[in-house]
């Protein structure tokens, strides 16, 4: 039986101030409700940040990538994921509009394709108890970055 985790953002605190909470859960064992299904991202890729370079570099010039394509099995600190709707099989991205006249926001949406940084996230630990090359257990804390703006989500 595989495991299955489910990515969890849940908004706490008050609006404006941007605190999230993120963290790795494992549902494999759980009933779920249908309104459950639509929050479910999953992992479909895990590169370290350096293999995802690579791939992007080699995406462009419009050579092939078969080395990198694999991803990782264990999940470390400062991996690059690529995160794709359970319900929809869109990507999370970072999208290059902006609805907010706040400078320091950024829009996160879903789109069809993951060509580019867009769709890619570095896990970061929220607490100091971890570090980036350690491995990220469910039920951790997360930040996740994204890789073409570099902000936090």
């Amino acid at each position: 039986l595989s495991s299955i985790l489910c990515l969890c953002i849940r908004a706490c605190g008050h609006p404006g101030f941007g605190n999230r909470h993120c963290y790795l859960e494992n549902i494999a064992d759980k009933d779920l409700p249908p309104a459950m299904l639509s929050c479910v991202f999953v992992i479909e890729q895990a590169l370290s940040v350096r293999a995802l370079q690579e791939m992007v570099t080699a995406s462009n010039a419009g050579e092939s990538s078969t080395s990198t394509q694999s991803g990782h099995r264990t999940l470390l600190y400062g991996h690059a994921v690529l995160l794709r709707h359970q319900s929809s099989n869109m990507y999370l991205a970072c999208l290059s509009s902006s609805t907010s006249s706040d400078k320091l926001a950024f829009d996160v949406g879903l789109q069809d394709h993951s060509e580019g940084e867009a769709c890619w996230w570095t896990i970061h630990p929220a607490s100091k108890q971890r570090s980036e090359g350690e491995k990220v257990r469910v039920g951790d804390d997360l930040i996740l970055v994204s890789v073409a703006t570099e902000r936090y989500l």
